[in-house]
């Protein structure tokens, strides 16, 4: 079943809401409810009227197609939860709550996962708060998925969770390194020839204080990769490591998602290295329209809005996004950092605003096309590094004085705006691009509208053409194949 169906149908599901229904229990299901209330003094038999009244009841029994797993609302559990069974595309296995009040508690009580599945296939996880907290750092999680027996397994729609203290590793180096990779809210992993996770929807979960990371979703491997992976509308703050990453996956979409303050939070980030939104070992991953911003915490070289890391084949496309303060800047070219891919990266359309940095590992065959971005960077100077093979075109940059931008053999720069910078060749515009109110950038990728362009301005009109142009700007204003677009993330009319 792909993502879009999917999500259809677990949207409808929802519809059937009320205080003794089971949301998301569809209404083509034909499994049992099971129930379970951990305020009960006594075990019951699974039934509204007499629920389990523990994590170890609910783990005994086997779900198949169809069934509910329904937790009390305004009750807590303590225990790790792990359910048996699967579903199937049209039938899945539905865990959720049930009646009305504060979402019911799932609490790891410091195991290694919170709620874990295994070799398992279409669940539906929603309207939950999961918190896994503990005194030491290990290799923990809320939430784990992981596919072990090198076989494909599919459907996972992973919605309306809450996900709060979760001790898990923040350091990134020496022995700890890999429970760091393992650590974070939601991990869904594929170790093993040929095992992979498809159909993974992850949407609308929100996610703090979790040592290691936010959202790590790895779907398969460099030979084996998984498919039909959407993340979006998540939001993801102060949490010990990468805000999200994913992994491993054919043309994964990171989109709609909130990062903030990555890096900070009850169990902050200590050691190597993290991003703020980031994909590795993909083919044609493609971020966009998400926000990350307020990142505080630098880490060894890296704390990046985001990252086009090692692995990824085909083109790694960053478009629509706005970064906001972010200490190690906007965007981080990695290809050389691990097994090279060399995609091409594709930057388009951005609002960076006081990133002032972008980093590259020259060691990797990566190409860069950067075209139609805005960065904003008035408090510092611009720290800039590009692939050897870059094409930056169309792009406003508006900096410091002391600012020096790279001008090197293999790197070609045309039909940009610069203000203040010094521009690294004779072409391109030098002076005010004219923007409505600059510096003004909020909180989400709504609060830009400053960086639109005055009727007055010198950058309308007058760019490149660009081929495969994206067919609209950061506003969704329509772009011409043929018309010269501004130069810039605004293709509207001057204001």
């Amino acid at each position: 079943m792909s993502v879009r169906v999917s999500r259809l149908l677990f949207a409808a599901s929802i519809a059937l809401i009320g205080t003794a229904v089971v949301p998301g229990q569809s209404a083509l299901a034909a499994g049992s409810l099971t129930y379970v209330d951990c305020s009960r003094s006594t075990a019951g038999t699974g039934t509204q009227a007499s629920p389990f009244n523990s994590i170890a009841q609910a783990n005994a029994k086997t779900y198949t197609a169809g069934d509910s797993l329904a937790f009390a609302s305004g009750t807590a559990c303590k225990g790790a939860l792990a359910p048996k069974g699967s579903g199937t595309a049209s039938q899945p296995i539905t865990l959720t709550r049930y009646g009305s009040g504060e979402l019911p508690v799932l609490n790891g009580d410091g195991a290694a996962d919170a709620l874990s599945l295994t070799n398992q296939d279409n669940w539906r996880i929603s309207y939950l708060k999961i918190t896994n907290p503990s005194d030491s750092l290990a290799r923990r999680t809320g939430l784990r998925i992981s596919a072990t027996d090198g076989k494909a397994h599919t459907g996972f729609d992973i919605g309306n969770l809450v996900i709060d203290r979760v001790a898990g590793q923040t350091n990134k180096t020496g022995s700890v390194t890999e429970d760091y990779v393992q650590s974070g809210s939601v991990v869904t992993g594929a170790s093993g020839a040929n095992s992979t996770l498809n159909d993974v929807h992850v949407h609308h979960n929100t996610v703090s204080n979790t040592g290691g990371g936010g959202l790590k979703i790895r779907t398969g491997s460099m030979a084996t990769k998984g498919n039909g992976v959407l993340v979006e509308y998540n939001t993801v703050k102060d949490v010990g490591g990468d805000g999200i990453i994913v992994s491993y996956a054919n043309s994964p979409m990171i989109q709609y998602n909130d990062a903030s303050g990555v890096g900070n939070g009850v169990y902050p980030f200590s050691g190597g290295n993290f991003a703020g939104i980031w994909v590795l070992g993909d083919h044609n991953p493609t971020i966009q329209k998400n926000a990350v911003y307020d990142t505080t915490k630098m880490s060894a070289a890296d704390s990046q809005a985001f990252d086009c890391d090692w692995g990824n084949t085909g083109d790694c496309t960053i478009q629509y996004n706005y970064s906001r303060d972010n200490i190690g800047g906007f965007f981080l070219d990695c290809d050389g950092c691990g097994t090279i891919g060399g995609a091409k990266q594709v930057i388009r359309y951005n609002i960076s605003e006081n990133d002032c940095r972008m980093s590259s590992n020259s060691a990797g065959r990566s190409a860069l096309h950067m075209y139609n971005n805005v960065l904003y960077c008035t408090d510092k100077k611009f720290n800039v590094t590009l692939p050897g093979e870059s094409v930056v075109e169309n792009n406003i940059f508006v900096g410091t004085a002391d600012s020096q931008l790279p001008a090197r053999t293999g790197i070609q720069w045309s039909w940009n705006v610069f203000q203040g910078v010094p521009r690294p060749t004779s072409n391109g515009i030098a002076g005010d691009p004219q923007f409505l109110a600059p510096g003004t950038g909020g909180s989400s990728i709504h609060e830009v509208d400053g960086y639109k362009l005055k009727s007055t301005s010198p950058a309308l009109g007058n760019g490149a053409l660009i081929t495969d142009n994206g067919s609209r700007d950061y506003w969704g204003n329509t772009l011409s194949a043929t018309t010269k677009p501004n130069r810039g993330a605004y293709q509207g009319p001057g204001l």
